[in-house]
């Protein structure tokens, strides 16, 4: 099934056209230059159909740009990734998409608008949120516009549908859309190798299985990791300075043991020693006993002989 081309509703003046390509490769580079200066950077509210659609739309147009640049430069795959600035088709109106992929083209220097005879390189995938604005400009406008631009694919999040919508050129000779089946609530994207779905307040972007990170989750998921290896390492710390007191717990523990035996050791040594003391005295008081009961009995002997003499002496 292909998209026909109704008239663009409501009409409006379409404001100021590129250079066609061939009037751009007819100037010189500086002239090139200049004409690039000159083209408005930005589109005014009543050329979009309606102004920014607040804070949830810009939540979910900066989270998707971020995660796709975070991909792109994570498998170092070259691709611009930007919008919400005027994009310049040769010859054409300027357009505004919400979202705009140009694969091969560098993300830097920084761009006020896209020019695509400039960059020589045109957006391939564009991507409009629809909150609160226009849904005639997004969902039948630029399903004509951007096909007729070449833009190979056009997706569109309905938040207020909670429905994900796209469109792809089945042929680039053939300046028409046409609808791309969702499979099992994703649809894929040939120009991004990425699978998109809408979520809750966002369009997610799925590698085979795997949801993409936005930079606010990898960074959440990189504070739960430091977090965590914080606590880890402080119950490291903490069990390396209970084991060292307890280590330091036992060491006084043994040396407290080792002096208790060293001063019973010492009582004993002491004990021996005041035993042998005893002992020597003992045995000299003994030996002064001895030694006096035989200068005693030597004494009564000699006693004893003496009166044995005197008596003899006396018999004479």
């Amino acid at each position: 099934m292909t998209i026909s081309s109704p008239p663009l509703t409501p009409a409006r003046d379409p404001g100021p056209r590129a250079p066609t390509q061939a009037a751009w490769d007819a100037m010189t580079p500086t002239a090139q230059e200049a004409a690039a200066r000159a083209l408005p950077t930005w589109v005014p509210h009543e050329e979009t159909g309606g102004g920014m659609d607040g804070q949830e739309h810009q939540r979910a147009r900066n989270a998707f740009e971020s995660t796709l640049q975070e991909y792109a430069a994570t498998t170092g795959q070259v691709m611009f990734v930007g919008g919400e600035f005027a994009a310049y088709f040769p010859g054409e109106p300027r357009v505004q998409p919400d979202v705009f992929v140009v694969p091969g083209a560098e993300q830097m220097p920084l761009r006020h608008s896209w020019v695509v005879s400039k960059e020589r390189a045109a957006p391939s995938f564009v991507l409009e949120l629809l909150v609160l604005g226009h849904r005639a400009k997004d969902l039948q406008d630029n399903v004509v516009r951007y096909a007729e631009l070449g833009i190979r694919e056009y997706f569109v999040a309905d938040f207020r549908q909670r429905r994900l919508r796209a469109w792809r050129l089945a042929d680039s000779a053939i300046r028409m859309y046409t609808p791309v089946v969702p499979q099992l609530g994703r649809i894929h994207s040939e120009v991004l190798g990425l699978d998109l779905k809408l979520e809750g307040g966002f369009v997610r972007l799925y590698h085979g299985n795997a949801r993409l990170l936005d930079p606010q989750e990898i960074t959440e998921a990189l504070r739960d990791e430091l977090n965590d290896a914080l606590m880890l390492r402080q119950d490291a710390v903490e069990r390396a300075a209970d084991a060292e007191t307890r280590a330091m717990s036992e060491a006084t523990a043994r040396a407290d043991a080792e002096a208790r035996a060293a001063l019973e050791v010492t009582a004993r040594a002491d004990a021996e020693t005041r035993a042998a003391l005893e002992a020597t005295a003992r045995a000299d008081a003994e030996a002064r006993t001895s030694q006096e009961a035989k200068a005693r009995a030597d004494a009564e002997a000699e006693l004893a002989h003496l009166r044995a003499l005197l008596e003899s002496m006396k018999g004479k």
